[in-house]
């Protein structure tokens, strides 16, 4: 129903009650605020001559700001561009929230309220702003207007009327429809939530599965080797060459099996030196058979820096870091992994964000592959985003998780067509 103080604007004038009925049952049917913007544009052309539209909202916790929260005709674009904007942008808003009245402007051309640069931008002739009301009080604006050849189009009593009770009939409206909304995206991240912990309750499960092999096939290897190693390779002639390749063989197998029981395991060491250059080349023997035979890795070191560190979180950011990289040139690709030793001032930090000044040990993983998208680099490191339909969302931002932890920092780039390239800062003794 429409409140009393809109019953105070219109009092004197004659209100259709069958209309406004009609109306609010219209509104509160639509259930997503495009469905509520085009009743409302659909209403507004029923009751009057005007064929644009707008609804502004006054949010309490931000008095500073009007959001436009839809648009159609002209002014649609321009919402796209810019939703929010600072108040006294638009001069008959503020009057309006001001006053608590409707605000109608004949020729927006001559009328020293308007704001001029947007007249000429959008073509604005006449402009009506009524008040939304919600529990009594403004909360926003419904406008119409005229643009450009549409001329100059006063409203009639009548006009004014139906716009005033639709501006009232629509706070009521927009508080169900932004209910429903906030309902729906809470169901939506819940259910989004749940596919995620079901999928890290795969990745657990998976990850003590292979503990348990790595335990098992290192006590096989070892009875093995102890085995083999009996055998002299002078009493079996040629075939002694065979032998000693075979155990240098199971050798190599043995200590990636053991790398891989050890990176398993919950760190509970504490920090202490260790040496970047080392924990890469651990790190790569442990991830190398997981590596397409089509990516070429390119390890290369300047310098071998030290840091303070737990050596098992070390290894699962790199890990962490090469894997994403992997995933990112698919089968045929590149993947340079280098570390080396910065010293950064003041003026180098000004192109990392989230450094600082210091002396760093750094380990660079640079991919071939397509690049990060601009509009999802400063997602990537968020707890559960990814945009691998297999993904958890949670490398990245363990990664960065473990740099903050040892005092340190992740830097990103993804120039266009030249993949992406992830830089693992920690602190240098």
């Amino acid at each position: 129903m429409i409140p009393e103080r809109a019953f105070g604007m219109m009092r004197g004038m004659r209100v259709d009650l069958e209309q406004v009925l009609r109306h609010s049952g219209e509104l509160q049917r639509a259930r997503t605020l495009l469905e509520l913007t085009r009743t409302i544009d659909r209403l507004v052309r029923g009751v009057s001559r005007y064929r644009a539209s707008w609804i502004a909202w006054f949010a309490p916790e931000r008095p500073n700001e009007v959001r436009i929260l839809a648009a159609t005709g002209p002014v649609e674009a321009l919402v796209r561009e810019t939703p929010v904007v600072p108040r006294g942008t638009y001069p008959l808003l503020d009057e309006l929230a001001a006053t608590g009245q409707p605000v109608i402007v004949p020729d927006a051309r001559v009328d020293p309220r308007s704001n001029k640069e947007l007249v000429a931008q959008l073509g604005c002739r006449t402009v009506v702003n009524v008040p939304v009301m919600l529990g009594g009080t403004i909360h926003g604006a419904l406008g119409v207007g005229t643009f450009d050849d549409q001329g100059v189009v006063t409203p009639t009593e009548e006009e004014l009327v139906s716009l005033v009770s639709l501006g009232a009939l629509l706070g009521p409206a927009l508080d169900r429809v932004q209910a429903l909304e906030d309902r729906d995206r809470i169901f939506l991240e819940r259910a989004a939530l749940e596919r995620h912990l079901e999928s890290l309750q795969r990745v657990e499960m998976m990850g003590l599965l292979s503990a348990g092999i790595a335990h098992d096939l290192n006590n096989l290897l070892q009875v093995t080797v102890a085995s083999l190693g009996r055998i002299k390779p002078e009493s079996l002639g040629h075939d002694g060459e065979l032998l000693v390749d075979a155990l240098d063989a199971l050798a190599h197998i043995r200590a990636i099996a053991k790398n891989l029981v050890h990176l398993g395991r919950e760190s509970s060491t504490g920090a202490q030196r260790v040496s970047l250059t080392e924990r890469v080349a651990t790190t790569l023997e442990i991830v190398m058979p997981s590596i397409p035979r089509g990516v070429r890795i390119v390890r290369s070191a300047h310098g071998d820096p030290v840091v303070d560190a737990e050596p098992t979180q070390i290894d699962q950011a790199i890990t962490n870091l090469v894997l994403n990289a992997r995933d990112a040139v698919g089968d045929v690709g590149r993947i340079n992994v280098d570390v080396s030793e910065h010293e950064l001032d003041a003026r180098a930090v000004l192109d990392r964000p989230g450094s600082r000044p210091g002396r760093w040990g750094v380990v660079q993983v640079r991919d071939s592959g397509p690049g990060i998208a601009r509009d999802q680099i400063t997602k990537i490191f968020d707890p559960l985003f990814t945009t691998k339909p297999a993904g958890t969302g949670l490398g990245l931002a363990v990664v960065s998780r473990i740099a903050e932890r040892h005092g340190g920092f992740v830097a990103v780039s993804s120039p266009p067509g030249e993949g992406a390239c992830f830089e693992l800062f920690l602190p240098a003794r």
